[in-house]
C-alpha cells in the first residue's frame, strides 16, 4: 500500500480559486427523447443532486419534433414540443446550449441520415427557409422566455460536421456556408446572442489541435464571421467513431485531455479570437454507446482526475450524456450495456454519477494540491479534501482479446494493476475537536455495475432486486470526531484501486 501524506492547515489565507467549470454543461441523446417521464425523472435526480448551467441535445429539428414540414410548397412551423422540452428544462434551472441540427426531412437536400432515428445530415435544399427557420425559432424562444433568457443561451452550429456520417461528404465549404448564413441570422435577429462552432469530431492524434479547428477560425475570420465560442469534442481515443455501437476503441494515454485541451488553448489565441470561449461539448471516457467501461468503477475517478487536471484550460467540459435513456444505437438489450448515462435506464446511479457528485461538494478555494487528492474550503469554512486512485488502461488494453473478454468482472482486466493508497491528513484545527465525514466509493461501496455482475448480470432486472441494487448505488459514509487538544488532529482514508474518498472536515469546539 502507499502512503501519501497531506498536511491541512484549516485557518490558512485565502487560497487560488476553483472554477467548477465541469458543472456548466452536460449532455443527452436528442431533444425528442427529453418528452419522456423517466429521462425527465433522471435529469430531475442530477438537478438536485449537482445542477449543471446547460443541457445540449441533438435533434432539435429532427421530424419527431415536428417542428417544420412543408404543404403546398409552403413551410409550417410548430414549436409545441419544443416549448414542452425548453419549460421542463428551465424549471429545474437548466438552460438550453442549443445545437442546430439535423436537417427537418422537407427542407434536405438528400436522404442521407445517421443513428436508428435517422437523422438527416444533409444540407438545405434552399438556404433561405433555412435561415427562415433559425429566424422564426430565435424569434420564438425570445417572446415566450424574453430577451434576457435567451441573451444567456448558447447556438452551436451542427454537430460533428468533420465526419461524413455527420454532415455529407464532410463538405468543409457547405458547413462554412452553413455557419456564414447560420450566425449572420442569429446576430441579425440580436447581436447579443452567442453563436459558435464546429463541433469538431474527436482529436485523433497527438497535434492537440481538432480536424478544422485551424481552417474554421482562418475562414471565419477572413469572411469577418462572429465566433463567440469554440466547440469540439475531445473524446481520449485514437479512433474517435463508433456509429454502429460495437464498442471498440483504441485508449490513449492518461494525459490525451490535457493535450488536446492545451492545443485548443494555443491555437485559439493565435487566431482572430483570442477572447472566444472555449465549450468542448461533448466528452467521456469513448464515444461508444457500448463501451463497457462506461458502467464501471473505473469512471468515478476518471471524471475526478480529468476534470481537476485540466482547471483553468476551458470554459465547459460537457459529459456525454445524462441518461442511458438513448436511442442512437438503439436502446442497449441490457440493463448495463455500455451506454454514456450518469444513471442507467432504470434510474441506477453509475459510478460516473457519484464522480460528478464528488466533484460538486468541493469548495470555492484551494488550499494545496498533489498527488491524487485536492484540498479545498467551502464558504462556511469546511474543508472538503478529494482523495482517489485512478487506474488508466492497460499498454495492450485495444487487444481484441482482452476486448472479447471484458464483461462481468473480467472488464477490470484491462487496467493497470494498482495497490491502494493510503492518505494521512495531518489537520491543524483551531477547534478542540475536528469532525471529519467521510464519503467512500470503490468497487465494493457504490458501484452498482459490480453488484449487478454479483448477482449474474441479470438482462432483465426483477423488482426484488432493483430494490436491492437501489441500495448497493449508494455509497459508504462514516463520521469520525477526532481530539485534536493541542489544535492539531489526524484523520486517514484508504482509497482502493478505482475509488474516490471525500473527507469533509470541521472544527467543533467542546
Amino acid at each position: 500500500m502507499t502512503t501519501i501524506p497531506v498536511s491541512i492547515d484549516c485557518s490558512a489565507s485565502p487560497g487560488e480559486p476553483l472554477v467548477p467549470y465541469w458543472r456548466v454543461c452536460v449532455g443527452g441523446g436528442r431533444v425528442g427523447e427529453a418528452l419522456r417521464a423517466d429521462f425527465q425523472k433522471h435529469l430531475e435526480m442530477v438537478q438536485r443532486d449537482f445542477p449543471f448551467s446547460y443541457i445540449r441535445m441533438h435533434g432539435l429539428f429532427h421530424e419527431d419534433m415536428m417542428v417544420y414540414r412543408e404543404e403546398n410548397g409552403q413551410p409550417i412551423y410548430n414549436w409545441q414540443y419544443v416549448d414542452l422540452v425548453y419549460d421542463h428544462w428551465l424549471s429545474l434551472g437548466i438552460r438550453p446550449f442549443v445545437e442546430f441540427g439535423f436537417m427537418p426531412y422537407d427542407l434536405a437536400s438528400s436522404d442521407q441520415t445517421i443513428f436508428w432515428w435517422k437523422g438527416n445530415v444533409t444540407p438545405p435544399k434552399d438556404w433561405a427557409r433555412w435561415e427562415a427557420l433559425i429566424e422564426r425559432f430565435l424569434r420564438h424562444v425570445i417572446e415566450r422566455y424574453g430577451i434576457a433568457e435567451v441573451r444567456a443561451w448558447y447556438f452551436e452550429v451542427w454537430n460533428e460536421p468533420t465526419l461524413k456520417d455527420f454532415w455529407k461528404d464532410a463538405d468543409f465549404d457547405a458547413y462554412m456556408e452553413l455557419y456564414e448564413r447560420t450566425a449572420r441570422v442569429v446576430k441579425a435577429v440580436d447581436p447579443a446572442l452567442r453563436v459558435g462552432g464546429p463541433a469538431s469530431a474527436g482529436f485523433g492524434d497527438k497535434s492537440g489541435v481538432p480536424p478544422w479547428g485551424r481552417e474554421f477560425l482562418d475562414e471565419c475570420a477572413r469572411r469577418k464571421l462572429p465566433v463567440d465560442f469554440f466547440s469540439a469534442h475531445p473524446y481520449p481515443t485514437l479512433y474517435p467513431v463508433d456509429p454502429e455501437g460495437k464498442g471498440y476503441m483504441v485508449w490513449d494515454g492518461p494525459d490525451r485531455l490535457e493535450t488536446d485541451c492545451r492545443g485548443c488553448d494555443s491555437l485559439l489565441r493565435d487566431s482572430a479570437y483570442p477572447r472566444a470561449e472555449r465549450h468542448y461539448t461533448e466528452w467521456s471516457s469513448s464515444p461508444s454507446p457500448r463501451d463497457p467501461v462506461h458502467d464501471t468503477a473505473f469512471m468515478a475517478a476518471f471524471l475526478v482526475e480529468n476534470n481537476l487536471k485540466v482547471s483553468g484550460l476551458m470554459d465547459s467540459l460537457s459529459f456525454w450524456v445524462v441518461s442511458d435513456i438513448f436511442e442512437e444505437c438503439r436502446l442497449g438489450d441490457l440493463p448495463f450495456h455500455g451506454g454514456f448515462g450518469l444513471v442507467n435506464a432504470q434510474g441506477l446511479k453509475k459510478a460516473s454519477y457519484h464522480g460528478y457528485w464528488f466533484l460538486s461538494r468541493l469548495g470555492g478555494e484551494v488550499l494545496s494540491r498533489g498527488d491524487s487528492h485536492i484540498v479545498t474550503r467551502r464558504a462556511d469554512g469546511t474543508v472538503a479534501v478529494l482523495a482517489w486512485n485512478y487506474c488508466h488502461y492497460r499498454d495492450d488494453a485495444n487487444d481484441s482479446r482482452l476486448l472479447a473478454s471484458a464483461k462481468g468482472a473480467e472488464i477490470y482486466g484491462l487496467f493497470r494493476d494498482k495497490k491502494a493508497i493510503r492518505f494521512d491528513l495531518a489537520v491543524s484545527a483551531p477547534g478542540r475537536v475536528a469532525r471529519a465525514q467521510i464519503t467512500r466509493f470503490d468497487r465494493d461501496h457504490g458501484s452498482v455495475y459490480d453488484a449487478w455482475a454479483e448477482m449474474g448480470s441479470p438482462a432483465h432486472i426483477l423488482p426484488a432486486d432493483l430494490a436491492v441494487l437501489r441500495r448497493r448505488m449508494e455509497m459508504d459514509v462514516r463520521v469520525e470526531r477526532i481530539p485534536a487538544p493541542d489544535g492539531n488532529a489526524r484523520v486517514s482514508a484508504t482509497v482502493e484501486p478505482f475509488g474516490v474518498s471525500l473527507i469533509e472536515i470541521t472544527a467543533e469546539k467542546e
